[in-house]
């Protein structure tokens, strides 16, 4: 509700976007060990620090790699890969679950939505989190979509800018 009454402050500091990357990884270690899985980064943005709130943008991470977790069928397989382009820190996370469909691609960020097919209906969520992530990373100056990798799963780009300058 405090996002729809634009009540929610978020007060950013100059973080390495790495660092959250692996912070938010230590939080979903557990549940990807439990199913045998692996997360490997592809650190490449050499300009890797950014202006963002430390806890939001971590729990942004973290929702894309909980739903890779909980929509991969088999052991999940995750990449994490950075990169520079211009002014901005691009973050990939790629992993080799069920993918989706065009019309789901679209609707995947509107508020409650969640996939409804045979393969997901027993996945608990409540369709918030990739609602709340696109809010966090618009009030980031950045931008997050989903690109299909089908049959290999799904692609979520975050784009971010970055604060070091040109090298």
């Amino acid at each position: 509700s405090k996002l729809e009454k634009k009540e929610l402050e978020i007060s950013k500091e100059s973080n390495a976007i790495h660092d959250i990357i692996e912070d938010a990884i230590e939080h979903v270690n557990l549940i990807i060990e439990d199913r045998q899985g692996t997360i490997t980064t592809h650190f490449e943005a050499s300009r890797d620090t950014v202006l963002i709130n430390d806890v939001h943008f971590t729990n942004v991470i973290v929702n894309i790699l909980d739903n890779a977790i909980k929509y991969s069928p088999e052991e999940p397989k995750i990449d994490i890969y950075t990169e520079n382009i211009k002014d901005f820190v691009i973050i990939k996370v790629k992993d080799q679950g069920l993918g989706m469909s065009k019309i789901a691609q679209k609707r995947i960020f509107e508020k409650f939505y969640r996939i409804g097919n045979e393969e997901t209906r027993t996945t608990k969520g409540t369709g918030l989190g990739l609602y709340i992530c696109r809010f966090i990373a618009l009030k980031h100056k950045g931008r997050i979509v989903v690109q299909d990798n089908y049959p290999q799963g799904c692609i979520f780009e975050v784009v971010i800018p970055s604060l070091n300058n040109k090298t």
